[in-house]
């Protein structure tokens, strides 16, 4: 006689009515989300300022490539894009470890967008006052800032530092502020820090050499502006503080912008870093515990921007990584005028997780009888 067992299980399908329910909850999602994108009143209002701006930019660095080329050799392993805005491993100027794919993902004219932005959310407008502070270490940035400026048509008081981390502007003889001075005989730039400082450890060169810091001086002399020598590092950021409000001439500052990680701008190791990159209005009681050019902005109310972070600001305004070919200008969703609710996404996806989960747990039971004969071999399954 055959014998019969009953076996249950659970079925791993989904049934037909569910895949069609989630394909139309799908599809009717992406239609809200692509329906109640927000408007960016900051692009939409100052578009031709951000392309203005980048176009400025470019004009720069095409004019300082055959510059840097007859100064030094560019290396295309180094600089694939061949600007002459990477600089080199090592020279007696050079003060820090720096990151080089960070220094080669800043050629791009696209920043200079990316600064006007900024600038605008801050709220400046042409004939505002605003504080800068740059250093070698991002010469491209440093560009970018600048011919945001020079776009808008705000007024800058800039103080810079000479020396600069690896790959930056760390050629003997070509420093940014021989860029700055190069640009400005050219006519491509106005912009001329009111002071310069040697840079490096305490804003003095505690760590370069004698030799580096004659070079830097050279180049200094060369553009013909005042020197900072600050005796410690209390003293480098009071100075800077005390000629900002100098020149401010008793007006408020719209903005304070600064490029690079300076110790004297956003302080030391442990203290930099609770300053984020971007546009800043405040920071992690941390952050205030040294004296800072940046923290005294803060304190005072001035919104921060920080170009810093360069990879993670790249991403979140879709510019690319160490491009390897020149970018044009007007590319990269630093120009969209329309962006997603991240909030919106986040439900709609949330919400067809949970539809997915309910249809899947109400799949049916099925029951199969599985026939076995009187000699043990299975025969066709029966339902």
């Amino acid at each position: 006689m055959a014998k019969y067992t009953k076996i249950y299980w659970r079925s791993s399908g989904v049934p037909t009515w569910g895949l069609v329910f989630l394909t139309i909850a799908a599809l009717s999602a992406f239609l809200l989300a692509e329906k109640l994108q927000q408007r960016d009143p900051v692009v939409e209002e100052n578009y031709t300022t951000m392309v203005t701006a980048a176009r400025i930019m470019r004009d720069a660095m095409d004019t300082l490539q055959p510059i840097r080329a007859q100064r030094e050799p560019i290396n295309p392993e180094f600089d694939p894009q061949r600007s002459g805005l990477i600089g080199v491993s090592t020279s007696p100027v050079t003060t820090t470890r720096g990151g080089r794919e960070s220094k080669q993902t800043t050629i791009n004219p696209n920043w200079a967008a990316v600064a006007v932005k900024l600038m605008k959310q801050a709220g400046v407008e042409p004939g505002d006052k605003v504080a800068v502070t740059v250093s070698g270490s991002f010469p491209a940035m440093n560009l970018a800032v600048y011919s945001a400026i020079e776009a808008i048509g705000a007024e800058p008081v800039i103080i810079a530092s000479a020396s600069s981390s690896q790959w930056g502007a760390n050629v003997p003889g070509l420093l940014w502020i021989d860029m700055e001075r190069e640009l400005r005989q050219r006519g491509k730039l106005s912009l001329k820090p009111i002071a310069v400082s040697i840079g490096g450890v305490e804003d003095r060169g505690v760590d370069l050499s004698a030799e580096g810091i004659a070079l830097i001086k050279q180049s200094i002399d060369r553009a013909d502006i005042p020197l900072l020598e600050p005796q410690d590092y209390q003293e480098a950021v009071a100075e800077r503080v005390a000629l900002f409000r100098e020149y401010a001439e008793g007006e408020k500052y719209k903005a304070f912008i600064n490029v690079g990680g300076g110790a004297t701008i956003v302080g030391p190791p442990g203290i930099d870093d609770q300053f984020k990159s971007g546009l800043i209005y405040d920071a992690p009681a941390r952050a205030f515990a040294v004296e800072t050019v940046m923290g005294h902005f803060i304190r005072e109310g001035t919104p921060g921007i920080h170009m810093i972070g360069i990879k993670g600001l790249a991403e979140r305004y879709n510019l690319p990584l160490a491009p390897l070919e020149p970018v044009a200008v007007g590319n990269g969703g630093v120009y969209n005028a329309t962006t997603y609710r991240r909030w919106l996404a986040a439900v709609l996806g949330l919400g067809l997780f949970g539809l997915t989960w309910l249809i899947v747990r109400s799949a049916r039971i099925n029951s199969v009888f599985q026939r076995t004969g009187e000699d043990g071999k299975s025969v066709r399954p029966m339902v």
